[in-house]
């Protein structure tokens, strides 16, 4: 069980149709595909967020975890990441930690392949029948130069395709990158197309500022909304509006001293690439839960590893027990053999498997690599 080798291949994958969001425009995942090999040939699989985590892993992680036991996923941890955080002085430690994640995962593969069973029976169990999943969306490109009116109508049309195919029950979508009358407007034409039984959540990433978050609530107060994710920045200014209109509100922070003070904040969103990997978020969903809030699992462009991490979690987890995001729709090859892992009936079932009980599709990804 002792690590062999560690190889990590930086990617690029279009994605099918541009992603807007208030803060930049996406047209490709990029990640960074993890290989851990143990001397006896089993080989684990992680994924890494960004192609910059190749580098980090390759010049500083590789070397320093051949020879370690693959089953000690602490001392590889210490090996990588210097037993940290020692302190908050260290931003370097973000992009590594976040790096580390796909060695971590790949550790969980090879652990649930030596056993012989899924990695959610290593996590605790299936809890539920099939993770939960959203129907999920970004905007339209502002650089389309489309009418408020016809952008509704996109949003709408994409709403009821979405939930039809994936049998999602909340559909949740990017604002904040419009004016707030033509979000609003959006609002409007998503929940006339659902109808009333399909909740709505929408994600501004601290697009809006304070007065302009006003405006849009008090346009969509009549809505029913489930939720609305960052709206402006700063956890205060988010526990104001929560008190002001009513909505339920989530955030990205992970601080759980600084969650502990804003008791009006109702939910946490994370993955385990941020957190470090699949131990470390769950740890933080915990913790959210101690604080009597919600813990969901966001969509950070995965392509299919870091996707079966999620699907996986969803089906052990007790915590995860509001539909997490998904975006697994939007990229042009998942790199993995056979079919996607796509969303019906609501969420996803991953196979009874060992490990990921998934295999990197080495044609694909040889396909898209970068140097």
């Amino acid at each position: 069980m002792k690590i062999k080798s560690v190889r990590a291949t930086p990617v690029h994958v279009p994605v099918t149709r541009i992603a807007a969001f208030s803060k930049l425009k996406l047209t490709h995942v990029k990640s960074t595909i993890v290989e851990v090999e143990t001397a006896s040939g089993v080989v684990g699989l992680g994924e890494a967020r960004g192609d910059w985590g190749a580098r980090i892993i390759n010049q500083c992680f590789a070397d320093a975890i051949v020879g370690l036991p693959a089953d000690d996923r602490r001392a590889v941890r210490d090996a990588c990441l210097a037993k940290a955080p020692f302190d908050y002085g260290y931003p370097e430690y973000l992009p590594e930690r976040s790096a580390f994640a796909a060695i971590e995962e790949a550790l969980w593969d090879i652990a649930g392949k030596e056993a012989g069973v899924p990695l959610y029976r290593l996590l605790g169990g299936a809890v539920r029948e099939r993770a939960p999943f959203v129907a999920y969306a970004y905007a339209v490109d502002p650089d389309e130069g489309r009418s408020d009116a016809e952008i509704a109508r996109v949003m709408a049309d994409i709403a009821a395709s979405s939930v039809n195919k994936t049998g999602a029950s909340m559909f949740e979508f990017k604002v904040g990158l419009h004016s707030p009358a033509c979000e609003i407007g959006v609002v409007r034409a998503v929940r006339e197309a659902l109808g009333p039984d399909v909740d709505i959540s929408v994600d501004a990433n601290m697009g809006f500022s304070v007065e302009q978050a006003r405006r849009f609530l008090a346009g969509v107060a009549d809505q029913r909304l489930a939720n609305i994710e960052e709206p402006v920045a700063g956890l205060g200014a988010i526990e104001r509006l929560r008190a002001e209109f009513g909505v339920p509100v989530s955030t990205h922070c992970v601080d759980l001293d600084a969650l502990g003070r804003y008791r009006g904040i109702d939910s946490v969103v994370s993955d385990p690439q941020l957190m470090g990997g699949i131990g470390e978020v769950i740890e933080l969903a915990i913790g959210v839960r101690a604080l009597n809030k919600r813990f969901w699992l966001r969509a950070r462009w995965e392509l299919g590893i870091a996707w079966a991490v999620m699907c996986h979690l969803g089906m052990a987890r007790p915590e995860l027990n509001r539909p997490s995001q998904a975006l697994i729709d939007w990229v042009e090859d998942d790199l993995i053999l056979g079919d996607t892992w796509l969303v019906t009936n609501g969420g996803v079932r991953p196979p009874d498997a060992p490990g990921l009980g998934v295999e990197l599709d080495r044609a694909a990804m040889k396909r898209y690599a970068v140097s």
